[in-house]
């Protein structure tokens, strides 16, 4: 019994970890909160984004020079308003999701896009980001001009939850 007693620290000693240099120290810490932090990190929830209808801009008084975002593939003239995914204009910008209106100020800081509107909009839940080729733009009506365009929705966090090109029509 003596003996099993005098061995099993040694047994101990010799299955446990060694001792572990500063260097080592610091790489496992490091990995260590690297894990930790990229368990907090939440996946953006994906949103689309819906038409804003004619009976939209009515009711919201959302009449003015500005841009509309179609996406890709929208005819410009689609009825009823029903491709118009974005409205941008000096004073702000309007999403709709989930049947939801929201209206996004201006970024003062932004690019000055045509029509006075801006290149960023920020909001509670959303930031608006629009990216328009000012230079390829062909005019599509007496008092509109399309230009390829680039839409980009980003939550709170500052997480893409949705992106699409298209054309940006401007005009009043």
């Amino acid at each position: 019994m003596r003996k099993a007693v005098l061995f099993l620290p040694l047994l101990v000693m010799a299955c446990s970890e060694p001792e572990l240099s500063p260097e080592q120290r610091e790489a496992a810490e490091e990995r260590a909160i690297a894990a930790v932090e990229a368990a907090q990190i939440i996946p953006p929830e994906p949103v689309t984004p819906e038409p804003i209808l004619f009976a939209d801009i009515e009711r919201y008084d959302l009449f003015g020079a500005g841009c509309s975002f179609l996406p890709r593939g929208e005819a410009a003239e689609a009825p009823d308003g029903a491709g118009v995914l974005a409205l941008t204009s000096e004073s702000g910008a309007y999403i709709k999701v989930e049947g939801e209106l929201h209206r996004l100020a201006p970024d003062a800081g932004s690019p000055q896009l045509p029509l006075g509107t801006r290149g960023k909009y920020d909001g509670r839940e959303f930031a608006l980001i629009l990216d328009i080729a000012a230079e390829e733009g062909t005019p599509s009506g007496t008092e509109t001009i399309d230009f390829p365009a680039r839409l980009v929705l980003r939550n709170a966090r500052d997480q893409t939850v949705y992106a699409e090109t298209g054309i940006a029509q401007c005009g009043s």
